[in-house]
């Protein structure tokens, strides 16, 4: 009692906002949410002191994202009777090397990378080098992320059935067919049965990027950086960078050439809504993803110079048209229709929302740190470097130009070339129509048999 009576201004301070409310703490406030919040600021302080007075310098940059949720769940409670969720033996050392910042090579100072730098010895500079191409991670990534949506969407009534859960689609932009702009998409269907999770959208469109850099992030005009993780401001840059491309396309049939803005805009017009799928180097996700995933509030958005479109598109993903918090939903209908049924027949995954998470850990954890093997190989063995000073982990801007671009079709999708045109509007000669539709109006267009890839 005199412990609490000692700090009952600080308990009055956390849980009303003030230290004068001493009223409304006894008689008003709620006994769990008291404790909610004394364990988040509790939790917070613990976090604060650690990076101020005990974590090493290598550790405080990058604490924040070391503890992450997803990754902690799939090491330490993802049920192993099920064969997806182990790891091999050096799979799981590199992420738990990785998770406790424990060095992964060895005489790093022995070796350079083949962009001519030194390596640091956590594999910091394996993950962001532009030399090693990211490709296989995103797309790794990518296919976890699928796995996930097909079982947890159709839970919260988003999808009737995982196979509206799409990936890497054409036919999305009518000007440009064979452009693939989602790595992932959810094709949603207004359906009118009960419950149904209504929205007014055609079609959601995810794409992945990895973010790793130890740049620091553009400079912001309302200074972020103090209420903000630095990480969360590079992966938000990420996310911007998806929305602004660089690059456009022209449509080989019709000669039809769209900016990149322009793209942006078809989609907006198609009714689609578009969300980067932003992946830092332990995992954690950019906001606006975050937002879809568990309903956490997304940072301020960026500006788009001279991109109306891609500031119209960024708009959208947080707009109350575009789904949020999907596991939360999962939850509330899991318990709702199932009651205290086990969600994946185990006390570990009790609930979608655990299982999610620990899905995501896994395959985040695999990918990062398969990605971290493969960079080995362009590592050249350089003892004549041999210095005894510190390793500047410096890399240029860790976005591969492949993950940035758009991905076409490289092969004609079309069955069979189609006859000699005799009519060649391009709004009349669309490829996205079956040949069934093109001949039941009498349309044939010229279109080559072949395509080259546009960029």
């Amino acid at each position: 009692m005199a412990n609490f009576r000692h700090f009952t201004r600080d308990f009055v301070q956390i849980c009303t906002g003030s230290a004068d409310n001493i009223n409304q703490f006894i008689y008003d406030s709620s006994i769990n949410q008291c404790r909610e919040l004394i364990r988040e600021h509790a939790s917070t302080m613990t976090r604060q002191l650690t990076l101020e007075r005990i974590a090493p310098d290598y550790v405080s940059p990058v604490l924040n994202t070391m503890l992450l949720e997803e990754t902690s769940l799939s090491l330490m409670k993802a049920p192993r009777l099920e064969p997806k969720n182990r790891m091999s033996n050096t799979t799981f050392c590199t992420t738990m090397k990785r998770k406790l910042r424990l060095v992964i090579i060895k005489d790093h100072l022995n070796y350079r990378c083949k962009c001519t730098k030194k390596v640091d010895p956590w594999g910091d500079h394996c993950l962001g080098c532009t030399a090693n191409h990211k490709s296989a991670l995103s797309n790794g990534c990518r296919d976890g992320i699928v796995d996930i949506f097909k079982r947890i969407l159709p839970i919260t009534k988003l999808i009737h059935s995982g196979t509206q859960v799409e990936k890497e689609a054409p036919n999305i932009i009518r000007s440009l067919p064979r452009l693939k702009p989602f790595d992932l998409s959810i094709c949603l269907h207004h359906l009118l049965t009960q419950g149904a999770w209504r929205i007014p959208l055609a079609r959601i469109g995810f794409d992945v990027v990895f973010v790793h850099s130890t740049k620091p992030a553009p400079s912001d005009p309302l200074r972020l950086t103090a209420s903000f993780n630095e990480s969360d401001l590079r992966l938000r840059e990420g996310e911007r960078k998806k929305f602004a491309r660089s690059t456009g396309g022209t449509n080989d049939i019709t000669s039809k050439t769209l900016s990149p803005d322009e793209v942006i805009g078809e989609i907006n017009n198609s009714n689609y809504s578009f969300i980067p799928i932003a992946i830092g180097p332990f995992g954690e996700m950019g906001s606006i993803f975050r937002r879809f995933w568990d309903g956490s509030d997304p940072l301020p958005l960026t500006e788009f110079k001279d991109r109306p479109e891609a500031e119209r598109a960024a708009q959208r993903s947080i707009s109350v048209d575009t789904p949020w918090d999907i596991l939360g939903k999962a939850d509330a209908r899991w318990k709702s229709e199932r009651g205290t049924s086990l969600f994946d027949g185990s006390h570990l995954t009790s609930l979608p929302s655990i299982w999610a998470k620990q899905q995501y850990g896994i395959v985040c954890s695999t990918q990062l740190a398969n990605h971290i093997h493969s960079s080995f190989n362009n590592l050249i063995y350089d003892p004549k470097g041999h210095y005894d000073g510190e390793v500047e982990v410096d890399m240029d801007d860790s976005d591969d130009p492949d993950e940035l671009d758009w991905k076409w079709v490289d092969v004609d999708f079309l069955d069979e070339p189609l006859a000699k045109a005799t009519n060649t509007d391009p709004a009349v000669c669309d490829v996205s129509n079956s040949r069934k539709e093109r001949r039941s109006a009498g349309v044939s267009c010229d279109v080559k048999s072949s395509y080259k890839r546009s960029r």
